[in-house]
């Protein structure tokens, strides 16, 4: 639970308002705006009422406002459109613009404070710039927005991450879910709905109001380098329940969605942060992979995150961040999305290296986009902006417009009540007992068992266990804290050695049983195959764990049993829950019943053996 308050407490905390209390305190704030009303002049009561919400610009004569904490969200159209006409050139531009902050200690720089106050920037993504302890992102969310609220337009910002295995991604404490494929994995969309409504709980209580997810990509490419298990998985009729269901609870939650990567990202073959894709697809290929994206949107995602990349059946020439034709055309016009569309960071090579930052951001601002993710400072940016905005050389109707459906979707969203953490309320919130459980059980509901002949598993805890391979040492410690008494880990590198795999068929003759683990984020990796196929030449019964993409264990028949895990990202990024599943799994505590949600080998979607 977050609290508004008209000024923000001393210590950058909020006032302690309790929900049955809140409504006779806001009574109790406009009884007092009242009354200084009634003793000021005009241009102090427009201050008072609106208490730095929508101060009027200096050209025009002050007003009083709607004070956008007592208007229903039915009312948020009108008080929007009224607080953007207030504002400056700059401050509309500010609202499209979406900044990252450095730290100065456990705080927010100096240059974070004037992209606020000074350039009106008003939304900011800070995974990797937040400490990463619950109250301490609390204390550094409150910096930011007492700045907004100090600043002369007083519209909260929007503050946002990435964290789509849960708040773990950025918080340890906290409690982390699978990956969306292996969300996928359980077949079951209420169990994708208790993840989100954990990760938003969790976001909220540390200040973030906007959560990067869900992933709509079907992940149709095997070798996809980016997406893979971000993905619910490659089937749309299968994909989209989820996706529909994790957008619902982060709202329920008090946190904004953003289905991503619109129009799809899940064909490609290439990275978009290192180059940029092209998919080739047409007609009812690019409708299924708009499947997952309308299932979010009619239930009701207030958000959408753009693509990196060009899709031939749209507009060939652009990608859909830039497209006129994807985000105006497709989006708005045939998928009726009247949501906030933020891009994917405009530092990535697919637009940089380009178009260019600043002209790019330009582009998609006249292409429909209402956010420009700078990631970054994004005061040279505004610069440019404002000047292309005197130049009309961007449309001072298209900012009007974005602003103003920004503005109103976090009036919708309560955030003028509702921006403050409370840092001690974090502490309590974040990464409880019961949200560790709640995601160790969705992990194991995911592993999917795609073969096993009964010799390797279920491993017996006084068994001499090898386990080799990316992230070795990290499953033995599993292993280990579950009881099994004789564990040897050996880590390798992502590409092992002749001399590596040589050390690990030594060691498997000595073992009653070999785990080897791959990890890969796009094709398969030849050397991980071949030391999975060297130690089970060995005779020692050995177990294949994927621990990345699941495509790995088509090759691997020499193994005695293939587990499908979903554990990691690209960046190698996972929850501890699966970890502490994959061994709950390996040790037979309880079964893999998890179908796998995109097709391996000859394996087909929906196949499973445990």
């Amino acid at each position: 639970m977050r609290h508004g308050t008209c000024r923000p407490h001393p210590s950058i905390r909020p006032l302690p308002i309790g929900r049955g209390n809140r409504r006779r305190r806001r009574a109790e704030l406009l009884m007092s705006r009242v009354r200084r009303l009634r003793r000021s002049t005009a241009a102090a009561v427009a201050a008072a009422l609106t208490c730095g919400l929508a101060l009027a610009a200096p050209s025009m004569p002050a007003q009083a406002e709607p004070d956008p904490t007592l208007v229903p969200p039915n009312a948020c159209r009108g008080v929007a459109a009224s607080l953007v006409a207030r504002m400056t050139p700059r401050e509309r531009i500010g609202q499209l613009l979406m900044g990252q902050p450095a730290r100065s200690g456990a705080l927010p720089d100096e240059a974070a404070r004037a992209q606020i106050q000074d350039y009106g920037i008003g939304s900011f993504i800070t995974q990797n710039s937040v400490p990463r302890t619950p109250d301490g992102a609390a204390v550094f969310h409150n910096r930011m927005q007492a700045w907004a609220q100090e600043s002369r337009s007083g519209v909260p910002l929007f503050i946002g991450m990435d964290l789509e295995n849960g708040t773990v991604q950025q918080i340890p404490v906290a409690a982390g879910h699978p990956f969306p494929m292996g969300l996928g994995a359980t077949r079951d969309p209420a169990a994708t709905s208790a993840a989100a409504r954990v990760a938003g709980t969790e976001a909220e209580a540390i200040g973030i109001n906007w959560s990067f997810g869900p992933v709509a990509d079907l992940n149709t490419n095997p070798e996809n380098p980016v997406i893979g298990v971000r993905s619910f998985g490659a089937d749309d009729t299968a994909v989209a329940p989820h996706t529909a269901a994790y957008a619902v609870a982060l709202q329920e939650a008090g946190v904004l969605s953003a289905a991503k990567h619109f129009p799809g990202h899940g064909d490609t073959s290439v990275d978009s942060h290192t180059g940029l894709p092209t998919v080739e697809y047409e007609g009812a290929t690019l409708d299924r992979h708009l499947t997952p994206f309308r299932s979010a949107f009619d239930a009701g995602s207030k958000g959408a995150m753009t693509a990196h990349v060009v899709v031939e059946a749209v507009d060939p020439d652009l990608p859909a961040t830039l497209s006129p034709k994807v985000l105006t055309g497709l989006l708005r016009g045939e998928l009726g999305f009247d949501g906030v569309v933020v891009t994917d960071s405009m530092a990535m090579d697919a637009i940089r290296d380009t178009w260019g930052l600043h002209e790019a951001a330009a582009m998609a601002i006249e292409a429909g986009a209402d956010i420009v993710m700078v990631q970054g400072d994004a005061r040279p940016v505004s610069d440019f902006l404002v000047e292309a905005l005197d130049s009309r050389q961007l449309s001072a109707a298209r900012v009007r417009e974005s602003a103003t459906r920004v503005v109103r979707t976090k009036c919708e969203m309560g955030l003028w009540g509702n921006r403050y953490a409370d840092p001690q309320h974090a502490l309590t919130v974040v990464g409880t007992p019961e949200a560790h459980q709640q995601g160790l059980d969705q992990a194991v509901d995911s592993m999917t068992l795609l073969d096993d002949d009964g010799v390797a598993l279920p491993v017996e805890r006084d068994a001499r266990i090898l386990v080799a391979g990316r992230d070795a040492n990290r499953v033995a410690g599993e292993l280990t804290a579950l009881g099994a008494t004789a564990v040897t880990p050996l880590t390798t590198p992502q590409s092992p050695s002749a001399a590596v795999r040589a050390q690990a068929v030594a060691l498997a003759a000595d073992h009653d049983v070999a785990v080897v683990t791959t990890f890969t984020s796009g094709a398969p990796n030849a050397a991980q195959a071949q030391l999975l196929n060297d130690v089970a030449a060995t005779g020692t019964p050995t177990v294949a764990v994927s621990l990345g993409l699941p495509y790995d264990l088509a090759g691997l028949d020499t193994a005695n049993a293939r587990l499908a895990t979903y554990a990691q990202n690209v960046n190698r990024v996972g929850s501890p829950e699966v970890y502490t599943g994959i061994a709950t799994v390996l040790l037979g505590d309880r079964p893999a019943t998890g179908r796998l949600p995109v097709p391996v080998g000859g394996f087909p979607i929906g196949h499973g053996s445990g």
